[in-house]
């Protein structure tokens, strides 16, 4: 018997609700499945997920949009780290 996921043809992650990052180089993020903003400076930004809290550490970092879906973040990034919760 096929799960869910493979009928649906989506990644068990997605259907859990996991936080998903899409990189587009060093210089934009993606964040997709994020609940809030927790910290935000031109130096750093940090997520909370469902399950985990997101850190993004570069330059000029900003928030270019977010909605109750996804976050996009633009700047330098030079570090994306995961901290489970």
């Amino acid at each position: 018997m096929r799960t869910v996921s493979e009928k649906l043809n989506l990644s068990p992650d997605i259907l859990e609700g996991a936080t998903v990052v899409n990189m587009y180089g060093k210089h934009m993020a993606l964040v997709e499945n994020y609940k809030s903003i927790i910290d935000y400076s031109p130096e750093q930004i940090k997520l909370q997920g469902k399950h985990i809290k997101l850190l993004f550490q570069g330059e000029r970092l900003k928030i270019e949009r977010f909605t109750q879906d996804d976050c996009k973040i633009q700047g330098e990034i030079n570090l994306v780290q995961y901290v489970q919760t």
